[in-house]
């Protein structure tokens, strides 16, 4: 219980504030909601600016933080290459709905869950802290890969998507 009130009193206040923010907007997500166009975008810009800001300030030779780097933006992208994004688009006011799912609430919860695990292993376990940090840079590149991916889609499920009033709703 002392390690664990350790780790807890060491962990930044913004980390406390992003993890409730990611759980937030992951449970909003479970129920069908309408939305601006804007709003779609925050939880993937938080992702893919955290995912780079992990590439950038990563110590170490950049060649093997790249690479750890690069195969986990691979794996994310084809990941999301599965991913199914049905929206409803109102052009006019500038509005989606998309359906529920338990999906954004998980993904959320697995990558903030993944950065703060591996970082604070990467701390109270010396013995594992390269292995960690290198797991840890391949969970950002993973996040861009998999936002990127998934940007995509909503791009092309928006492009597609027929239009309906949905001020009124």
């Amino acid at each position: 219980m002392e390690i664990l009130s350790r780790i807890i009193s060491h962990t930044p206040t913004w980390i406390f504030a992003l993890f409730a923010f990611v759980l937030f907007m992951g449970a909003r997500r479970m129920r069908t909601s309408v939305q601006s166009t804007g709003r779609v975008w925050l939880i993937p810009g938080v992702f893919i600016i955290w995912g780079l800001y992990g590439l950038v300030t990563r110590p170490g030779p950049l060649g093997p933080v790249l690479m750890d780097w690069a195969v986990g933006a691979v794996v994310g992208l084809g990941l999301a290459s599965f991913a199914t994004i049905r929206v409803e688009v109102d052009r006019e006011h500038g509005l989606v709905r998309q359906p529920g799912s338990w999906v954004p609430l998980v993904r959320n919860l697995f990558l903030f869950g993944a950065h703060y695990i591996l970082n604070v292993l990467a701390a109270v376990r010396p013995d594992l802290h390269d292995v960690a940090i290198a797991l840890d840079i391949g969970v950002s590149g993973f996040s861009v890969g998999y936002f990127a991916g998934w940007s995509w889609g909503f791009i092309q499920s928006y492009r597609r998507a027929p239009d309906v009033a949905l001020a009124a709703t």
